[in-house]
C-alpha cells in the first residue's frame, strides 16, 4: 500500500517539535510493509530556521519511508508572515504531489487548514481516499483565543472546516472532545476514529546514572526537587503562571521549562523582573533527549491556557510524563484532569493559578517512595491501553488499508462479473 503522510510541522526524532507523523510513517514502513511518503516543512516552526543537511544527513534510511522536505516561506514572529508561511506550505505540496506516482491512499493533518485542504484536491485529482487527521480544531481554537476576529476569514476558514469535514473519507481525532465537536457539526460517528497521541515504548530505556548529568544540563546542583515543564512556549501554554509560580514555592524546588516559542522572550524577561533563580528556562532539545532531561526531574508540568477549547486536549507531554513514571501536576481542566485523576497519575492545580501549582508540586514533593512508584506503575499501564505508538499505528494503518480495499472491492466484483 503506497501512502502519503504530510504534516507542516512534522518532524524526525532529532529535531525538535511533532515527531507523531513520523513514528506512525516508520511503523507503517517497517512493521506493515507500506511505502510511505511523509510530506514535512524544511522551515522548522518552533525554532524559526531550515532544517541543516547535518540533520538530515543524521538519519538512519528506513526501507520503504521517503521524507519529501518542502520549502515554505521563512518567518520569525507570528504576523502575516505565519499565514504565508503556511499557505507557500500548502501550495507546494499541492505542486509537487501532482507530478508524483498516484498514492493508495493520502493522510493530511492538521492543525491549519490549507494543507488539508490542499491534500483533499489532490487525493480528488489521483482517484485515492483522503483521510483528515484534525490535531486541532481550526478555526474555533483561533476565535477562542482571541487569535482571529476577521468575519470574512473565518466565514472562509469555516466553510473550509465544515467542507473536509464532510467531504474526507475518514476523519481521524486525537481526542474525545474532538470527536464530539465533529459529531455536533452533523458528521456521522461511524467515519471518526479516535487516534490519540502516544508513545515509542521501545524508544527509551530508564538510565539513573544519567539523572546528575542531565540535571547539570539543566543548570541544576544538589538533590532539590525538580517540577519539569517540557514543550511549546505560546500564548496556548499560559507559561507566565508557571513562571510566576516560582514567587511561591518553598525553598528546595526548582522548576524548569524546555522549549520555544513566541513567549520565550517574554519569560525570560519576567524570570529576570521577579528575580526567580529557582526557575531555569532551556532551549529545546531534541525528541532523542527529551526522556533523559524528564527522567532527571520528579514532577511534571501540564499548562494550558484558561480557555473552554483546551478542556479537550491531550498533549504530548501527557503521554511523555506518564511514560517516564513522572506524577503530573496539571493546570487543565477537563479530558487531561480526568484522565491525570482518573488513572491516579497526578494532581489538578487550578488553571493560571501560580499559588495552585506551587501547592500542587510540594503535594508531589510529599509522595513517599511507593507512592510514586505506584504513580510510575499506573503510568505504565496507562500507555499500554491507550498511548503505545505501536498498536496506535497499528489501528491507524488497518483504518487506512480497510478504505483502500472498500475502494478496490467494486472493480474486483466488475472484474469477477465480466
Amino acid at each position: 500500500m503506497r501512502i502519503w503522510l504530510v504534516n507542516h510541522y512534522a518532524v524526525p526524532p532529532n529535531i525538535a517539535g511533532i515527531t507523531r507523523h513520523y513514528e506512525l510513517a516508520r511503523e507503517w514502513a517497517t512493521e506493515e510493509g507500506s511505502e510511505v511518503t511523509l510530506f514535512l516543512s524544511s522551515f522548522v516552526h518552533p525554532r524559526r530556521t531550515f532544517v541543516t543537511e547535518e540533520e538530515k544527513n543524521e538519519l538512519e534510511n528506513i526501507p520503504g519511508l521517503k521524507l519529501n522536505w518542502l520549502w515554505s516561506f521563512p518567518h520569525k514572529v507570528n504576523d502575516f508572515r505565519r499565514i504565508i508561511n503556511m499557505g507557500s506550505f500548502a501550495a507546494v505540496f499541492f505542486l509537487s504531489g501532482l507530478f508524483k506516482r498516484k498514492p493508495d491512499v493520502l493522510v493530511a493533518s492538521s492543525p491549519h487548514l490549507f494543507t488539508a485542504f490542499a491534500g483533499w484536491m489532490l487525493a480528488k485529482l489521483k482517484g485515492c481516499p483522503f483521510v483528515f487527521e484534525v490535531r486541532d480544531l481550526w478555526p474555533d481554537s483561533l476565535i477562542k483565543m482571541g487569535g482571529l476576529n476577521n468575519r470574512h476569514v473565518i466565514r472562509l476558514l469555516t466553510w473550509m472546516e465544515q467542507w473536509l469535514y464532510e467531504k474526507s473519507d475518514r476523519i481521524v481525532v486525537l481526542t474525545e472532545h474532538q470527536r464530539k465537536y465533529i459529531m455536533d457539526r452533523g458528521i456521522d460517528e461511524s467515519r471518526i476514529t479516535l487516534i490519540p497521541n502516544g508513545i515509542v515504548v521501545g524508544s527509551w530505556t530508564p538510565d539513573p546514572s544519567k539523572r546528575a548529568e542531565y540535571r547539570r544540563k539543566m543548570g541544576l546542583t544538589g538533590d532539590g526537587f525538580v517540577a519539569v515543564y517540557t514543550g511549546a512556549h505560546g500564548p496556548a501554554n499560559a507559561l507566565e503562571h508557571v513562571v510566576k509560580a516560582g514567587k511561591h514555592l518553598k525553598p528546595g524546588i526548582s522548576i524548569v521549562l524546555i522549549g520555544d516559542g513566541p513567549e520565550k522572550e517574554k519569560l525570560i524577561r519576567l524570570k529576570r523582573e521577579e528575580g526567580l533563580d529557582n526557575v531555569h528556562l532551556l532551549d529545546p532539545v531534541p525528541k532523542a533527549e527529551i526522556f533523559d532531561y524528564t527522567q532527571a526531574a520528579d514532577v511534571g508540568i501540564i499548562s494550558l491556557a484558561d480557555n473552554e477549547i483546551f478542556r479537550g486536549a491531550r498533549p504530548n507531554k501527557l503521554f511523555d510524563y506518564a511514560f517516564i513514571g513522572l506524577p503530573i501536576v496539571t493546570t487543565v481542566d477537563g479530558e487531561v484532569r480526568e484522565i491525570v485523576e482518573g488513572n491516579g497519575l497526578g494532581f489538578f492545580a487550578g488553571a493560571e493559578n501560580p499559588e495552585g501549582l506551587a501547592e500542587a508540586i510540594d503535594r508531589a514533593r510529599a509522595l513517599t517512595d511507593e507512592e510514586r512508584e505506584e504513580i510510575k506503575k499506573r503510568g505504565r499501564d496507562y500507555i499500554d491501553r491507550e498511548g503505545d505508538r505501536k498498536k496506535l499505528a497499528r489501528k491507524f494503518h488497518e483504518l487506512l488499508r480497510e478504505l483502500v480495499s472498500g475502494k478496490e472491492e467494486p472493480s474486483k466484483r466488475a472484474e469477477t462479473a465480466g
